[in-house]
């Protein structure tokens, strides 16, 4: 009778292992740059393979009211003042996630569980709430919370139920798998 609840403890303890630290977060000179490295250390969900630069200085050609940009493809992050927090960096962490490690069915499935308009495309105005916004804003939240005891309010009308949140980090953890 032992074994078992000692297998069904060391199981359930599998599921929230935080994930390994694939990801380097350096600064423009290549040196890692803190506090963002340990951040992105701490995730409670994978972060992208490789390495991702992060240069504290506003969006190039950007709005001065911006406070983040990922160019996600390139693997940079750009943080202007008002975006040097936990959750902005996240955030920004969460669109080089999405380019690197999410799938187009995965996406599809972000959509459909956080009852997107599946006719929307994925990456729009930032000022449209467009599915790739509330999937970055999504990553922050399960990047940093294991499990909510409430709804969560989030940038670009994301806010989700504790059960929806379970949901999205899921989807997030299957990409990675």
């Amino acid at each position: 009778m032992r074994l078992p609840i000692l297998l069904v403890t060391f199981l359930l303890t599998l599921l929230y292992v935080t994930p390994s630290f694939a990801t380097t977060i350096v600064g423009p000179d290549g040196k890692v740059a803190q506090p963002y490295q340990t951040w992105a250390n701490q995730s409670a969900v994978p972060t992208p393979p490789g390495t991702v630069t992060v240069d504290l200085a506003p969006c190039p050609g950007g709005s001065a009211e911006v406070a983040g940009c990922a160019y996600a493809a390139q693997r940079e992050i750009y943080l202007g003042p008002e975006g040097r927090y936990k959750d902005r960096f996240l955030h920004e962490l969460g669109h080089v996630y999405d380019a690197t490690v999410m799938t187009g069915p995965l996406r599809t499935r972000f959509e459909t569980i956080t009852r997107r308009p599946l006719t929307m495309a994925w990456a729009t105005s930032a000022s449209a709430n467009p599915p790739s916004e509330q999937f970055a804003e999504a990553y922050s939240m399960c990047a940093r919370h294991r499990t909510l005891r409430e709804m969560a309010y989030g940038m670009y009308a994301y806010s989700p139920t504790p059960a929806l949140h379970q949901r999205v980090c899921s989807v997030i953890r299957q990409a990675a798998a």
